[in-house]
């Protein structure tokens, strides 16, 4: 019923320990960099967020991901109405 938020229950093990790799990396000083061929560097720090990489890599959509969260507060809403009516 939740597609998105089965794949993430699937590889939370997973992303939690790459996300903690790269909280480490920053803390060492080190970035996850992007090319960027107008650039005098070339090479720049992502300005990616790490939540939005690890959703990248897992193929996880994060629009459809908020769209499942929005539907369960609908459900679970719907499911406390239905109690509170019947009390």
């Amino acid at each position: 019923m939740y597609p998105e938020h089965q794949k993430l229950k699937t590889i939370k093990d997973k992303s939690q320990c790459i996300g903690e790799f790269l909280e480490w990396l920053g803390e060492e000083g080190m970035a996850v960099c992007e090319w960027s061929p107008g650039n005098i560097d070339n090479w720049n720090p992502t300005s990616t967020p790490t939540n939005r990489l690890l959703a990248r890599f897992f193929e996880i959509d994060l629009n459809k991901l908020e769209n499942e969260k929005l539907a369960m507060l609908d459900e679970q809403r719907r499911l406390n109405s239905q109690l509170d009516g019947s009390s």
